[in-house]
Parts: C-alpha cells; structure tokens; sequence
C-alpha cells in the first residue's frame, strides 16, 4: 500500500477513536472527529482513484489503443492477406500453372 493509503486510514482511526470522547465529553470534538473520518476517507479514495486511472492508461498504451485498426481492410489481411486476383482460380502463371 502507498504512504498515502496508510495517512488516510490514520486519520480515519483518529477520527473514529475521537468520536465517543466528543459525544461524552465536547461536541466541538465529535464535530472535528466527523471532519477527520471525512478527510481521511478522501484521502483513501483520491488515491485508489489515482491508481485505477494510472493502471487503465497502462493497460491502454499496453494494448496500442493510441493506434487505429485497418477498419476497412485496405490492408487486405482481413481476408487472409490475398487479393481477389489471387482467389481467382486462375491456372495462368504462378507456381501451380503447367
């Protein structure tokens, strides 16, 4: 886990162990402990938010999404990389014709 997870699960743990003291004691310090859970559950969030958007931008330069497919098989390789002369049928030339 990143330093930053463990800073916000502290300042969930303060904010939790605050929280009785506040509703026995101060209400000013159960309003603070409210405001600790707060903050630290941001915390942990904002980084497993940081790290789900580093991993996806991983995973789609690993895939080669920056570079569009040949969508129209201009290429020819959808049909398996001949053209039609080729499946033609045709014994004129070529290795096959006498």
């Amino acid at each position: 886990m990143e330093p930053r997870n463990w800073i916000g699960i502290v300042i969930i743990l303060i904010g939790v162990i605050l929280q009785p003291v506040g509703w026995i004691y101060l209400v000013w310090l159960q309003a603070v402990s409210f405001v600790l859970i707060a903050i630290g559950v941001f915390i942990f969030v904002t980084q497993k938010y940081i790290e789900h958007e580093e991993e996806k931008e991983f995973n789609a330069r690993r895939r080669g999404s920056g570079m569009p497919g040949d969508v129209h098989d201009n290429s020819g390789w959808g049909s398996g990389g001949r053209s039609d002369s080729w499946s033609s049928g045709s014994s004129e030339g070529g290795d096959g014709g006498d």
